[in-house]
């Protein structure tokens, strides 16, 4: 039976706004170059998947900043190239220059609190694992999600980031749950449903954008709305 429901933060419950598909549009432009937001929105996964690799190695937080701005030029590179723009590192770098300034703020996503409300009710424990770092708590407590959440783990605290699965295993601690009584929704197929799985949890691979590939060996939705009926028939 289900105890606990764990959820990704960035991605899963809420995104930037103005989007990152409309920043990068606007740094782009600064650069002379015209970007398809769409486009954009659909190479994020590829690129994410560079970032959660780069973080289950070693926090970028935790690296110099050489190293990080070397990482960075190349992530917006990448991002780039999945959307069919072939830059110079040293646009990519100014783009992604542009990109950091830009003033931004975390919304929730129209589904998020619906969710919540549902399962909190219902009883269930209901978690964050997310590789922002320290200042998680504050993100939901300004969002009002601390009045849902009981349990929040982020690669701050822990020292790594997800896939790695001592995220999860401090989530269950903090629940007092076992990894069978557990699932963890999120939109990164490696960081969440990977790091999930080798955790022993179940999962749930959110695709709000981008990727329909469906013939993984997971449960995908497309909506939060979908969480509890999949989480019921887990058992």
């Amino acid at each position: 039976m289900i105890k606990a429901v764990f959820f990704d933060f960035y991605g899963t419950l809420a995104g930037w706004r103005p989007s990152v598909s409309e920043i990068q549009r606007t740094a782009a432009a600064t650069e002379n170059l015209q970007v398809d937001t769409d486009r954009i929105a659909q190479a994020y996964p590829a690129a994410n998947a560079l970032l959660n690799q780069a973080n289950a190695e070693r926090l970028l937080r935790d690296r110099a900043e050489l190293d990080q701005n070397v990482f960075f030029a190349r992530f917006e590179q990448v991002l780039l190239a999945n959307a069919g723009y072939d830059v110079s590192i040293e646009v990519a770098w100014a783009i992604w220059v542009r990109v950091r300034a830009t003033s931004k703020v975390f919304s929730l996503y129209p589904d998020s609190l619906p969710a919540l409300e549902e399962m909190h009710r219902e009883g269930l424990t209901l978690g964050v694992i997310s590789n922002i770092g320290m200042e998680l708590h504050d993100h939901l407590r300004n969002l009002g999600l601390d009045a849902y959440v009981s349990v929040m783990v982020s690669s701050g605290e822990v020292g790594v980031a997800k896939p790695h699965p001592a995220m999860f295993e401090l989530a269950l601690r903090k629940a007092g749950t076992s990894s069978a009584e557990a699932v963890h929704v999120g939109d990164g197929y490696e960081s969440d449903v990977v790091g999930a799985k080798n955790a022993g949890l179940h999962a749930i691979y959110l695709t709000r954008e981008g990727e329909t590939d469906t013939s993984r060996e997971v449960t995908v939705i497309r909506t939060l709305a979908e969480v509890r009926q999949n989480v019921t028939q887990l058992g």
